[in-house]
């Protein structure tokens, strides 16, 4: 049941999880791949590029920097996956268009060198992972639906 669970969009470290947004923050550093996929299968509904600044992607504050956020419908909700440029990055870039149809796993874009990817989590997905935990893009399940 691989598409009951939504995936690592990224390879990194989990930062944290705010319960209050069901929002996942993972750190990617220098030396992991950059590579953004779709979490679960979906259509791309809105994309929203921002421009920014460029501080360390690890501090709570990079929130401000420049960023893409991807929005996807899923049987499961919406779904945002945000691209965030960090200290050195100065570009993202995006491998999709609005309308189209994602599967699990399918590239979404890149971040180039260290960077953050947040993700947003459905409702009714309970978390598989904890602050610190390692994640691989396309393999480590983050939350498996429990309704």
């Amino acid at each position: 049941m691989r598409n009951e669970e939504l995936i690592s969009p990224a390879s990194g470290k989990i930062l944290r999880f705010d319960a209050d947004r069901h929002m996942l923050t993972i750190f990617m550093h220098l030396h992991n791949v950059h590579l953004t996929v779709a979490p679960l299968d979906g259509v791309v509904t809105r994309i929203t590029p921002e421009k920014g600044a460029f501080k360390p992607a690890f501090i709570r504050s990079a929130d401000v920097n420049t960023k893409n956020t991807i929005e996807l419908s899923t049987a499961f909700g919406n779904v945002r996956v945000v691209q965030i440029a960090g200290f050195f990055t100065r570009k993202i870039l995006c491998d999709v268009h609005v309308g189209q149809q994602v599967q699990q796993g399918e590239r979404l874009g890149k971040i180039c060198f260290g960077s953050r990817v947040d993700i947003s989590v459905p409702e009714g997905f309970a978390l598989l992972v904890t602050e610190g935990a390692r994640v691989r893009c396309g393999q480590t399940p983050l939350a498996r639906k429990t309704e």
